[in-house]
């Protein structure tokens, strides 16, 4: 008879704060690393009929610190429209490779001023081609090449660039694993944090 194989487990798996320090770790190396798994993850919102509205988007900043997350996006999307009527949002991201899925309670914060230019000038020029196109994002086009970009009236896309932080108030962090899961969840407020396992 085979031996049974021994799953290694990650070593944080049984220790609340080390797998917050893991939790922030991957989303500090997505927000730096497009090959993570962690770079893109998903935005869930509502939208005015009260359907929850789910999209990709790319992590561009992770700071622990402050606890907060950045995308970027096109200030005429739908997003951002659900952003300024609703800022409470989910934010999901799971590597199947590592077997975690991190999920955050967030309150969103469309940029203005002095942060949006900073966010703007971080912006590769592949990036701000986006955001020349001249119509807005989910207006309907006749064929895929129907999209029309004007560099000089977007200012090289610039009116139309918005960044959004997306401040964590919750953060739950699951590990999925053979010899047993792990689940803990993270509440962020004025004290501090309170952490706690929970039932996977």
């Amino acid at each position: 008879m085979a031996a049974a194989v021994k799953v290694k487990r990650l070593p944080c798996s049984d220790d609340l704060e080390a797998s917050l320090e893991h939790a922030w770790a991957v989303l500090e190396r997505g927000a730096k690393d497009g090959k993570s798994r962690f770079h893109i993850g998903t935005l869930a919102t509502v939208d005015e009929r009260g359907w929850p509205a789910a999209r990709s988007v790319v992590l561009r900043e992770c700071h622990r610190e402050a606890r907060w997350l950045r995308f970027n996006t096109d200030n005429r999307s739908e997003k951002v429209e659900h952003c300024r009527r609703s800022p409470n949002a989910v934010m999901h991201f799971y590597s199947p490779e590592d077997r975690i899925q991190l999920r955050a309670r967030v309150r969103l914060e469309v940029l203005a001023g002095e942060a949006l230019s900073r966010s703007w000038e971080r912006t590769a020029a592949m990036s701000r081609i986006c955001y020349q196109v001249t119509q807005a994002p989910g207006t309907p086009i006749e064929h895929p090449y129907a999209a029309e970009t004007d560099s000089d009236a977007t200012h090289e896309g610039e009116i139309n660039f918005a960044s959004i932080r997306a401040h964590i108030e919750e953060l739950e962090w699951l590990y999925l694993n053979s010899s047993g899961h792990r689940r803990a969840r993270f509440r962020f407020d004025g004290e501090g944090v309170q952490s706690e396992w929970l039932i996977p």
